[in-house]
């Protein structure tokens, strides 16, 4: 008797990225696990967006394509390729992104293989215009405690490459991403205070730097946010945790209040100070280099 083989959606939101689509596409189609089905959601491009998704699928049955009457804004749009998946495990891929032709197998094994783990990632690798800019933060959740679990995801997040990874959709569905700075940060928060996560070197996604990632500015007109977000992120971010822990977060509401108080004040803290430590640790490599370049010089 074969082994259950579930099927997994990858969701990919566009909007005015035909230059690139196809190359995402390409490699969601690529991929040498079986089971697999593309959902494409336009967000009312003006380009020929719609005539590049029109030809994938007539050559591929596993590509749906959806094409918003109007621009809904992007979280809406992630959302949108959520609502449509009819695979037990999901993912999102950007449309400037790839992932390996093994991505989603090699997550999978890992998400099959432990019930307790709740989310699957590869290696996130950053490019500016085609050239390797830089490697993405690794790190595991594999805490006991769905409390350390989430103060320890946010006192490591930084690029959240995690958010490329694959989860349960029915447990993803569940959850509202809330339309502010640092959105994504409390989506996987959420996750992680229901299960593990797991990321591994192994396989990566590919995310090319550009477009609603260039900068927090960028990023809140994205979102169509305040400018004032841009300005002060890591505020915003410290409050939308704060309150996503203790007032809207799916995840949370079966913990008991004094947990998700306690829970809360300690991520508002942790979140603010990230521009310390970072600083600090910049500041520590650079005396270092310096005393290294005085020793040589003696």
């Amino acid at each position: 008797m074969k082994p259950y083989t579930p099927l997994v959606t990858i969701g990919i939101p566009t909007y005015n990225r035909v230059g690139m689509l196809g190359r995402s596409i390409e490699s969601a189609l690529c991929q040498d696990y079986p089971m697999i089905e593309v959902i494409i959601s336009d967000n009312a491009s003006t380009d020929n967006t719609q005539e590049v998704c029109r030809e994938f699928c007539k050559k591929d049955d596993r590509v749906k394509y959806v094409k918003q009457p109007s621009n809904i804004g992007a979280v809406a749009n992630f959302t949108a390729v959520l609502k449509r998946a009819s695979g037990e495990y999901f993912m999102w891929l950007g449309d400037d992104d790839w992932i390996d032709a093994s991505y989603v197998s090699h997550c999978m094994s890992l998400l099959l293989s432990s019930p307790d783990v709740g989310l699957a990632s590869g290696a996130p690798i950053y490019y500016r215009d085609g050239s390797k800019a830089y490697d993405g933060k690794m790190f595991d959740l594999l805490e006991e405690s769905w409390f350390v679990r989430v103060a320890s995801y946010y006192a490591k997040v930084a690029d959240n490459g995690t958010y490329y990874g694959i989860m349960r959709t029915k447990q993803l569905q569940q959850i509202v991403a809330p339309n502010i700075m640092g959105g994504d940060w409390h989506l996987i928060a959420n996750i992680a205070a229901t299960g593990k996560i797991r990321m591994s070197s192994v396989v990566s996604v590919h995310r090319e730097l550009g477009g609603a990632t260039t900068s927090y500015r960028q990023i809140a007109k994205s979102l169509g946010l305040p400018f004032i977000q841009a300005m002060f992120p890591m505020v915003t971010i410290a409050f939308g945790a704060w309150k996503n822990i203790i007032f809207d977060g799916a995840a949370y509401k079966k913990r008991d209040v004094f947990s998700r108080i306690v829970l809360a004040e300690i991520v508002m803290c942790l979140v603010i100070l990230k521009p310390i430590f970072r600083y600090a640790k910049h500041a520590k490599r650079l005396l270092g280099s310096c005393a290294k370049a005085k020793a040589v010089n003696k």
